[in-house]
């Protein structure tokens, strides 16, 4: 799990020790996330961080999802989307009025913001809405095709909204009940990793991170490798550490210092991002690949889905019971050395 790794056996307890100190910070970060059932609506705010020198803004939905073991990619879920079925090119005909069906919200096992559409084929005669649960899908047997589309939609309290947009927000099912997420389109299986700066641990054993540090990252939409969803690295610094005198993946890993992964996975989707200086535009993306589109954004996904697919998939909502998988994974790895 680290990146540098000195006195071996040392090193994998005390990555043990972190990891259960984590999950715990985090698992209780989830509760207090309450019932998205039942909350009031919530305003999620941007986060600053730092992409190769320049600010950068995204929202932050927490580690409500996991990652595969390596961390290099994302564990989804399915979401149903309801058909007709599919034109001569092979578009879904979705029903229209129909909300998408998910089968997990945060706090169930298996809940992930990352979902993975799942076409269901229903009769030409069907109504809307006549079906409100994946159980009901799977007792009337209907035929699904995956097609290998993958979008991020982040559950979230009714009514919710974004500070400053950047998607909508979608009404769903979910065992009968109405739920609501913000479509975020589609988004890679791959991770990317993102940078946070700690100068050690508590009398308690949790991290201090450096007040006032943003964390950085090295890849925003439009640039290839982008994911919304980060696997964190816990960058090792000095007491004497001024705050954002790194602000680039460059200069984190020029600087020699070690790098631990907790295993965790956060969903932060990138708004937008600060125009390089003048100097570099001529060999930097234009500013406008380099924002987050306001409807549907294609967020480095790899599938060759049509925009009108992604119009129609507006998909879902699920959450983790992430933790626990982690520790027996780590666990194992300790026992195996």
């Amino acid at each position: 799990m680290f990146k540098k790794i000195h006195n071996v056996p040392k090193r994998l307890l005390f990555t043990f020790t972190l990891l259960v100190i984590l999950l715990t910070a985090f698992t209780a970060l989830a509760f207090a996330q309450g019932n998205v059932l039942t909350d009031p609506p919530q305003n999620y705010e941007l986060t600053q961080g730092w992409y190769q020198g320049r600010e950068t803004f995204y929202y932050d939905f927490g580690a409500n999802t996991s990652a595969t073991e390596d961390g290099q990619q994302v564990v989804p879920a399915p979401i149903y989307v309801l058909v007709t079925g599919f034109d001569a090119e092979g578009n879904p005909q979705v029903v229209e009025g129909q909300h998408n069906i998910v089968d997990v919200i945060p706090g169930d096992p298996g809940y992930s913001d990352l979902w993975q559409v799942t076409f269901v084929t229903v009769p030409e005669d069907y109504e809307a809405n006549s079906i409100t649960s994946a159980q009901q899908i799977l007792d009337a047997g209907y035929e699904m095709t995956v097609p290998g589309v993958l979008v991020n939609c982040p559950l979230v309290p009714a009514d919710s909204t974004l500070s400053e947009g950047g998607a909508p927000l979608v009404q769903g099912w979910y065992q009968g009940q109405e739920v609501y997420y913000f479509d975020f389109g589609q988004n890679t299986e791959a991770t990317a990793p993102i940078y946070a700066f700690i100068t050690g641990f508590d009398d308690s054993g949790a991290p201090v991170f450096v007040e006032g540090q943003h964390n950085v990252i090295d890849v925003i939409p439009g640039d290839a490798g982008y994911s919304a969803f980060w696997y964190v690295n816990l960058v090792m610094v000095p007491e004497g550490y001024e705050a954002n005198t790194i602000t680039s993946v460059e200069a984190v890993l020029a600087s020699g210092y070690e790098t631990v992964q907790p295993g965790l996975l956060v969903n932060c989707p990138v708004l937008r991002t600060a125009e390089a200086p003048a100097a570099e535009e001529t060999t930097m993306e234009a500013p406008a690949a380099q924002e987050t589109p306001t409807e549907l954004p294609s967020t480095g996904g790899s599938s060759s889905v049509s925009l009108a697919w992604m119009a129609l998939i507006a998909g879902g909502v699920l959450l983790a019971g992430a933790g626990l998988v982690l520790l027996l994974v780590l666990a194992r790895k300790a026992g195996a050395n």
